[in-house]
């Protein structure tokens, strides 16, 4: 089980995303519309993986993804966008995003992108 926070500024993307990942036994810790709530989600010491989407109100996923990068230790991101392109790609990676979720998804493509991003964080560093 993975503990999730949710960050859209559309109430039905929250909702899809809350209903799936709790459907497939993930935990649902926290949910924010903007920037606002996802900087007090961070402060508060959240350890989870972070699903940002790329549609909110304030146009600050950037900010938030920027946020998640540079909490000790990073949260890891899953960035939830209807567009995608080599432009928009390479700016999430630069912000330190672990997956892109481009919607509409299926339901396994959900199940690996978490998978994938909270196993990264547990994978041994080499040096």
């Amino acid at each position: 089980m993975t503990e999730v926070a949710l960050i859209a500024g559309n109430d039905e993307t929250r909702e899809v995303l809350r209903a799936l990942l709790r459907l497939h036994h993930h935990r649902v810790q926290a949910e924010g519309r903007g920037s606002a709530d996802a900087q007090r989600l961070l402060k508060s010491g959240f350890k989870g993986v972070l699903f940002v989407d790329a549609e909110l109100s304030d146009g600050s996923w950037t900010e938030v993804l920027e946020s998640a990068r540079g909490s000790r230790p990073p949260v890891p991101s899953v960035l939830v966008s209807p567009f995608y392109g080599a432009e928009f790609e390479e700016k999430a990676r630069k912000l330190g995003v672990g997956a892109i979720l481009l919607r509409p998804f299926e339901i396994p493509e959900l199940l690996d992108v978490i998978a994938r991003v909270d196993g990264a964080r547990s994978e041994p560093t080499h040096a």
